[in-house]
């Protein structure tokens, strides 16, 4: 054991003779032609001199240019009268038996290297400069020179670190440029590199887009190109986050779909090609108060009243800046055209309704959309809804048939139809019919005088969709349709006014009488009687004298309220 000790303990003796060495001067700079360095400490022996080796080349080979053997000497003059570069380093030589002289640094007698910014960044609203040291052994430290209005002039110097915060900078109000300088201790610095200024970006609010527009001077330096320009964004305090890039060469963006009544911040931060460094802008901040579009609007049902007048319902967003609305219509579902203008006035309603009083409505099918216009002239059209044109007719065998078109309304569904009976009074519910059926026959009783005239309306229960996907129910109704049965006429072969039958009157059943005209002539064929009300009859005579017993001709003309004309014409017989 002691002798593995023993062992050790010469091992590290003979390393530590092989590893003394002798210290060279501390090498400082050049400065012109001449060399400046700090005097070493050895002790290991006496001193004997400092030599000076120079070569053209930082890679050799190096000559001895000097000897210098006044151990207090901390420079010497190199002549250079043609100016060239030049490279040196030093020896110390002292008297140290095994110890080996190392060399110094390796100076040149030019300025020091540059040391590149690496970017100017906003940081909290101060100016960041940070930059790439200097590949100079030499350098000391760094020189910050910002460019006011009234030059470049210096703003500090750092002796430590690559990275400076500007205290005195104000890259809230516009962009900063910088230079950074390399300084060695003989007061030599770096030329100056390329400016470097930072990003300013302004913010302009765009009520009528819902929109923030940034401008911005793109980051000005990197050797590589802007690979791109990020926004950030924050609202109301929170912390940003990425809302969109840029590019590399825009120097606006519009930051769109923002909330309206909302403080929001923006940032721009770029980012250099291929090293990937990123220099933040100022931070902009805003409160935005924008035109709120009209969101959610939907036609929700198009509907006919009793009254043949067509109720239009739909929903906005009450918080729309609107200034009116127009009512649209078409036969065709193009070509619309403006029924009725309508003023807005705050608060709005969610709900609203319109009542339109067309003839067509019950002539033909008719579609309607709603047009807005908001305080920046923007239009939107909402989607298209159609009313549901009904017609019955008499048919032959006791038929009513019921026809009518299929309800359009873009985004609703139709799950069926009801049909509805107006008779003698009574509504009631007469049959359903699926979505894709638009025929329906009712059958009525010929000798119920309720049925002589019916009405008929068509109901469209449908299932609209809202823009967040809520399924809305509503029931569309058709306009009103009315059919009435042919009149019957039954007239009499023969009266006798004395008697029982005293009056030749004919019997209209069913049938709505607008017009009615009867006529009676003698056998010369002229006119003994004539009347326009249904309840006179002819008692026969001719004014106010009896006639002669005998055969007499008629001939009956009604018109009904549907348009219908009869004409019936026969004999009569007058007995006395």
């Amino acid at each position: 054991m002691k002798k593995t000790v023993a062992l050790m303990a010469f091992g590290l003796f003979i390393w530590a003779k092989m590893t003394a060495q002798v210290s060279p001067p501390d090498f400082n700079c050049v400065r012109g032609d001449t060399l400046f360095w700090n005097l070493p400490v050895n002790n290991c022996g006496p001193f004997v001199s400092y030599e000076v080796w120079a070569s053209q080349s930082p890679m050799g080979p190096f000559v001895l240019q000097a000897t210098i053997t006044n151990p207090a000497q901390d420079y010497y003059a190199f002549i250079n009268p043609s100016g060239e570069q030049w490279f040196f380093y030093l020896l110390s030589k002292f008297n140290c038996p095994g110890q080996a002289s190392i060399p110094s640094d390796t100076l040149d007698n030019r300025p020091p290297e540059v040391s590149p910014i690496q970017a100017i960044s906003v940081e909290n609203g101060q100016a960041v400069v940070t930059w790439y040291p200097s590949p100079s052994p030499e350098v000391v430290s760094y020189v910050i020179y910002r460019q006011t209005s009234i030059g470049v002039v210096p703003v500090d110097t750092i002796y430590s670190g690559n990275t400076y915060t500007d205290p005195n900078a104000d890259p809230q109000s516009g962009p900063e440029s910088y230079f950074v300088n390399a300084l060695d201790p003989c007061g030599n610095t770096s030329i100056f590199d390329v400016k470097h200024t930072s990003v300013f970006v302004e913010a302009e609010v765009i009520p009528c887009n819902q929109s923030v527009k940034l401008s911005w001077n793109p980051y000005v330096g990197w050797t590589n190109p802007i690979a791109k320009q990020e926004i950030w964004a924050g609202a109301n305090g929170g912390p940003l986050t990425l809302f969109g890039d840029a590019g590399g060469s825009a120097s606006s963006f519009e930051a769109a779909d923002l909330l309206d009544e909302t403080n929001y911040c923006f940032e721009v931060r770029s980012v250099e090609a291929v090293t990937g460094v990123v220099a933040k802008s100022n931070q902009i901040c805003l409160f935005v108060d924008v035109v709120h579009p009209p969101l959610g609007m939907l036609l929700d049902n198009v509907s006919v009243n009793a009254n043949n007048e067509v109720v239009l319902s739909w929903q906005w967003d009450p918080l729309a800046e609107l200034t009116q609305y127009q009512i649209l219509s078409s036969s065709q579902n193009t070509g619309y055209q403006p029924i009725a203008t309508q003023a807005t006035t705050p608060p709005l309603s969610s709900n609203n309704s319109f009542t339109d009083t067309p003839s067509g409505a019950a002539a033909a099918k008719v579609f309607y959309q709603i047009e807005t216009r908001d305080v920046c002239d923007s239009v939107r059209i909402s989607n298209y809804g159609s009313t549901i044109f009904l017609t019955a007719t008499n048919q032959p065998g006791n038929i009513n048939q019921l026809k009518w078109t299929m309800f359009d309304l873009e985004n609703g569904d139709v799950s069926s139809y009801a049909l509805h009976k107006v008779s003698g009074g009574t509504d009631s519910e007469i049959g359903a019919a699926t979505p894709t059926t638009n025929t329906f026959d009712d059958e009525y009783d010929p000798n119920d005088l309720n049925d002589a005239q019916a009405c008929y309306y068509v109901v469209a229960k449908t299932q609209v969709m809202t823009e967040t996907g809520e399924l809305l129910s509503r029931e569309s109704r058709s306009n009103t349709a009315c059919v009435e049965q042919d009149a019957r006429i039954f007239v009499p072969n023969a009266f006798v006014p004395e008697g029982v039958n005293y009056e030749f009157k004919p019997l209209i059943a069913l049938g709505d009488i607008s017009k009615y005209e009867m006529k009676v002539y003698d056998r010369y064929g002229q006119e003994v009687f004539s009347t326009d009300e249904p309840s006179q009859g002819w008692d026969g005579s001719k004014n106010g004298k009896p006639l002669a017993q005998g055969v007499y001709a008629y001939v009956l003309t009604l018109k009904q309220s549907n348009g219908k004309v009869q004409v019936k014409s026969g004999h009569v017989t007058l007995i006395r």
